[in-house]
């Protein structure tokens, strides 16, 4: 029979309330969406739960284990949301209210009524944050976000029922809770306030890291200059007015015949550059030369070029810049990497990748994380909510995995597939565990495994 019947005439009492909040949550959207043991609960008898089972979760435990009293409850609820068997031993949602598909509209819908709300305590209740919000309008969900010292951080994503209790809760100015400040917006607002303030982060690492780099580098060089010893003067040329098509290869072919040429500090496209000759050349004499077999014009590609050579403190700067080029090259060199920093690829011709080849493909894809190191307040690993107490014969979630969470009835069933990133309570386990181990069959390519319905003392045949 549906829970809301005549009895619901009368009101519910607080304890009422609470129970058919409590009850309403763990079969709500949020909650029953992603809640793989009621799940199978639920697919048993037709969507029915005994209340034996029921009564092992911890947050119902705490509020009330007499039947009767909890069928009380649910028959006074408004929402219509669940049923309470004939002979009052059993609990299930309504079959006229199934839980909505989780489809891309109902993730913005729900993303529109989710909000994340900073000023409490680190010592305050869930049934504070619970209280404070009410005030606003009807909740589905609350998270209060722990750090990964499992402390509450005083701030919580909350999923309202209506946008109107949205508009009604941030359009609210000047709010407190006691004496702190309220920071409140909507929780795509916060992450992608987040985001902003981690990219600013990571630019001024990465700026720290390129200063405290270039200092390395910079008085490595210095200590370097000495090795270079002083520079033979009047042996650079500096140019200018060549085509962006000229060549270094013109350039040695123009006056190369003169002198010998070190080096052409000069790329195609440029339109101006250096030539360096040797110490034994001096670069006046190479222009001379030039000009007089070449009736006093110097002429690349169709086009005139005005030279002269460098003097004074024109050419102690371009030896500056020629040893901490040399430096640089010989530091990097010293250091392993192209860039100085061990980056390149591995000497055996290998990649990244796992030791000895390729990267493995067969590796499991985990998804994104995403991890906030909040600069306010705050401090630590986000850990995201999980919906209430957590399942003690469930090893693969463990205490330091779950946060408290609770959730007000949806009146109209609306979605809340935001929260399906939040676990849910479970009840404590009778069914002991066995400690025997399984032997494993020879030569077999897989491990056979005892199932729990199984006897542990089940073993698996040796291969011949």
């Amino acid at each position: 029979m549906a829970a809301n019947g005549n009895e619901a005439a009368a009101g519910p009492s607080d304890l009422e309330k609470k129970i058919i909040r409590q009850i309403e949550y763990y079969f709500g959207d949020a909650n029953l969406s992603r809640d793989r043991f009621l799940q199978g609960q639920v697919k048993e008898d037709d969507g029915w739960v005994p209340l034996e089972t029921m009564i092992r979760f911890n947050r119902l435990k705490v509020l009330a284990t007499d039947y009767e009293v909890i069928t009380g409850a649910l028959a006074k609820s408004q929402s219509g949301l669940m049923e309470v068997s004939e002979d009052k031993q059993k609990i299930r949602r309504s079959v006229e209210k199934p839980i909505p598909n989780d489809t891309t509209e109902v993730r913005l819908e729900v993303k529109k009524r989710t909000i994340y709300c900073k000023g409490f305590n680190p010592d305050d209740s869930l049934d504070t944050v619970q209280t404070f919000l009410d005030t606003y309008g009807k909740v589905e969900h609350i998270q209060m976000r722990r750090d990964k010292d499992r402390k509450f951080k005083g701030s919580v994503f909350a999923v309202f029922e209506k946008e109107e209790a949205v508009t009604k809760f941030l359009e609210t100015k000047d709010l407190k809770i006691g004496e702190n400040e309220v920071v409140k917006m909507l929780k795509d607002e916060y992450y992608r306030m987040k985001t902003d303030e981690r990219k600013v982060r990571q630019e001024e690492e990465k700026k720290e890291k390129r200063l405290a780099r270039e200092k390395i580098e910079q008085e490595a060089i210095e200590a370097q200059q000495a090795d270079f010893g002083d520079y033979e003067e009047g042996c650079v040329m500096h140019f200018t007015g060549v085509s962006d098509q000229t060549s270094r290869e013109d350039l040695k072919e123009l006056f190369g015949q003169y002198g010998t040429i070190s080096w052409v500090d000069f790329e195609r496209g440029q339109t101006e550059g250096c030539v360096r000759f040797d110490e034994e050349t001096k670069a006046a004499s190479v222009i001379e030369k030039a000009k007089a077999a070449n009736d006093d014009k110097l002429i690349v590609r169709e086009k005139e070029m005005t030279v002269r050579v460098l003097e004074g403190d024109e050419e102690a700067e371009h030896w500056k810049k020629v040893y901490e080029t040399k430096s640089k090259i010989r530091l990097r060199k010293k250091m392993g990497g192209h860039h100085g920093y061990g980056k390149g690829r591995k000497r055996d011709g290998k990649g990244r990748g796992r030791e000895g080849g390729r990267p493995n493909k067969m590796a499991k894809y985990e998804g994104k994380k995403t991890v906030f190191n909040d600069s306010d307040d705050e401090g630590g690993e986000e850990v995201m909510a999980e919906g209430g107490e957590e399942k003690k014969d469930e090893p693969e979630k463990t205490a330091a995995a779950k946060e408290e969470s609770t959730a007000v009835p949806s009146a109209g069933g609306d979605a809340t597939a935001e929260a399906t990133k939040m676990e849910t309570e479970k009840p404590e386990s009778t069914q002991p565990e066995s400690s025997e181990p399984i032997k494993i069959a020879a030569k077999r390519p897989l491990e056979e495994e005892t199932s729990e319905a199984e006897p542990a003392q089940k073993q698996v045949k040796t291969a011949d």
